[in-house]
């Protein structure tokens, strides 16, 4: 006879194949919010409740301790995952207390049109020592919402450049770039029909926003109100795919079997980046190190952020959240003294490391004026090659602007640096 069907009751208990996290943005403090969520791609979560509880020391003659009392309830975990692009957006917007932007100009190579841009390489225009400028003819930075710093991405035929990313910031009226980075130009030449400039990407900034998780475990949910993204952190390692770390506090933990969600979206479905052909490489200052990179992490988190607690309940009546700091390290072949005298000598600048995925999606991620700090170079063992670690600390821009940006990259080649 042949055998067919499955078998029932196999299972010890829920299985963590069969769990689903997804999230949704709060409209309202610690309100779960209906609607649509959005599913999440993890590779492990370490979500629990925390309860405080106090007991008052009260003297007593059968010599044990008095009834506690439940003080405070708490919620935390960590989501973490593989890098796969926009999988996690809307988080790192979070964390980055902004919104993602994303800004298109292609030039009609008519100085009149409304997304016609021109070239001004020359040094010192309108007294910007040290850098070159791009000029909107017919438009406003402020109208369009360009970041104030970050990275752009430039695509013109007509001067050879295919997906330059170019540091940049925002003074009055003018997008200031660092001189010798946009080729094969000379002043005042108008964008040829068809040129592309891209500003899409996000800057740290002051906005806050909290979230509902929810994870979903046999018939019911538990719910994660009040969430704040405490902190990211992406790694790139030697021989690993990218990886992603989410730390977040929430008001509380509820369960329930009421599914509130009008929808779940599908999680984005791109390939995880990996660390050969997907990397593309990373500049310190405006410079490639000589030796290849081994390691690259970057921690954005939230400082200072923190329930608040008060009488009449145990869990949080709110949250603060914080101030934005950026940092992270660097790992490469000891090949030059660059870095470690840039080190010591207190030199700050754009660090940017690049990485998509195998359809060329993916992001850069840059420090608007790091400094590197910490620098070792050690000889460990016998038979290795010598490696230059640093420690990354971000700083404000130099006038004062955002910290981090964090470009979204389309069309890129993976073909790895």
């Amino acid at each position: 006879m042949a055998f067919t069907g499955a078998t029932a009751g196999l299972a010890a208990g829920a299985q963590t194949n069969d769990t689903r996290m997804d999230f949704a943005l709060e409209p309202t403090y610690a309100t779960p919010p209906s609607g649509n969520y959005q599913a999440l791609r993890i590779t492990g979560e370490t979500f629990g409740r925390t309860q405080t509880t106090a007991r008052p020391e009260e003297i007593n003659s059968a010599k044990q301790v008095s009834q506690s009392v439940v003080t405070q309830v708490s919620a935390s975990g960590t989501i973490s995952g593989a890098l796969s692009s926009g999988t996690f957006d809307d988080l790192i917007a979070g964390v980055m207390g902004n919104d993602w932007v994303n800004v298109n100009l292609v030039s009609t190579g008519d100085a009149s049109g409304t997304s016609t841009f021109m070239y001004q390489p020359d040094d010192n225009i309108g007294g910007n020592a040290g850098c070159w400028d791009i000029v909107l003819t017919n438009n406003s930075i402020d109208a369009l919402g360009i970041p104030p710093v970050g990275l752009l991405v430039l695509n013109d035929t007509n001067i050879n450049a295919n997906n330059v990313c170019i540091p940049y910031r925002v003074k009055g009226s003018a997008i200031l770039v660092p001189i010798g980075s946009i080729p094969n130009v000379s002043k005042d030449t108008v964008a040829k029909s068809g040129a592309s400039l891209t500003f899409s990407g996000i800057a740290n900034s002051s906005l806050d926003k909290t979230f509902t998780i929810r994870k979903k475990l046999l018939d019911g949910f538990l719910l994660y109100p009040g969430s704040l993204v405490t902190q990211i952190q992406f790694q790139l390692q030697q021989a690993q795919f990218g990886t992603v770390s989410v730390d977040v506090t929430s008001a509380n933990e509820t369960q329930t079997t009421t599914d509130n969600a009008s929808a779940v979206l599908a999680a984005p479905s791109g390939d995880v980046h990996n660390s050969v052909n997907n990397f593309l490489g990373a500049t310190v200052f405006g410079k490639a190190p000589q030796g290849c990179l081994t390691q690259f992490t970057c921690t954005l988190a939230r400082d200072g952020s923190a329930n608040d607690y008060g009488m009449g309940h145990a869990d949080a009546c709110g949250v603060r959240t914080g101030q934005f700091t950026a940092s992270g390290s660097l790992e490469f072949y000891f090949r030059s003294w660059d870095e470690y005298n840039a080190c010591i000598a207190g030199t700050q600048g754009p660090i940017i490391v690049k990485t998509v995925d195998d359809s060329g999606n993916g992001y850069a991620f840059m420090f608007t004026n790091a400094a590197l700090r910490n620098g070792k170079v050690n000889s460990s063992q016998t038979n290795q090659t010598v490696k230059a670690s640093f420690d990354i600390e971000g700083n404000p821009s130099a006038d004062g602007g955002p910290t981090f940006f964090i470009a979204r990259l389309s069309g890129f080649s993976p073909t790895g640096s």
